[in-house]
C-alpha cells in the first residue's frame, strides 16, 4: 500500500508540474503579446509623417488670391505637395477677424440645428462645411463665407497628421 501511495503522489506531482508549466507558458505568452502591442503602438502607430512640416515654396495650381498679400497668410508646400500655411496659428487668428461677419452669421443661423459651438481651432470643421451655405442676400457676407470655406480647407492641410499603420498611411 505504501508503494501505491508513493506512485499516486508522484503522478499527482507530475500533473501539477504540467499545469504549472502550462500556466507559466500562458503568462509568458500574454506578456509577449503585451510587449508586442506596446512596441507596435509606440513605433508603428505613433510614427507620423510630419505632414505639417514645410519642405518648400508652394507653386501649385490652387487659387489663393482670396487670401490677399497678408504675411500671416503665406503659403508653403508640405511633403505631400499640399499647400499649407507657414504659420497656421497666425493665419487662423487673422481669418477669425477677416471673416468675422460670416462666422457670426453661421453661428447664429446654424447653432441650434447643429449644436454649433463658437468658432475655434477645435470645432472649425462645421464652419468649413457651412461657410458657403450662408442664407443671406448680402453679397459681401456670402463672399466671406465662401472664402472662409476655402481658408479652412487650406488650414486643414496645415493640421493634418498622417500615421503609418500595417495597412499603409492613414489620416487621423
Amino acid at each position: 500500500m505504501r508503494l501505491e501511495t508513493q506512485r499516486l503522489i508522484i503522478r499527482m506531482m507530475k500533473g501539477k508540474k504540467k499545469k504549472t508549466i502550462l500556466s507559466a507558458g500562458t503568462i509568458l505568452g500574454v506578456i509577449l503579446v503585451c510587449v508586442f502591442l506596446f512596441v507596435y503602438m509606440a513605433y508603428v502607430k505613433g510614427f507620423y509623417s510630419a505632414s505639417e512640416k514645410i519642405v518648400g515654396e508652394y507653386t501649385g495650381l490652387a487659387e489663393l488670391s482670396f487670401l490677399g498679400d497678408k504675411e500671416c497668410y503665406k503659403i508653403a508646400l508640405n511633403r505631400f505637395g499640399q499647400p499649407i500655411f507657414e504659420d497656421p496659428d497666425a493665419a487662423f487668428k487673422q481669418a477669425a477677424m477677416d471673416y468675422e461677419e460670416a462666422i457670426n452669421l453661421i453661428y447664429e443661423t446654424f447653432q441650434a440645428e447643429y449644436e454649433l459651438k463658437p468658432f475655434g481651432k477645435k470645432n472649425y470643421q462645421m464652419y468649413l462645411t457651412l461657410g458657403w451655405q450662408i442664407p443671406t442676400g448680402n453679397e459681401e457676407i456670402r463672399r466671406q463665407g465662401s472664402n472662409l470655406t476655402k481658408f479652412l480647407d487650406l488650414y486643414e492641410n496645415s493640421e493634418k497628421r498622417w500615421y503609418l499603420t500595417p495597412i499603409g498611411w492613414v489620416l487621423e
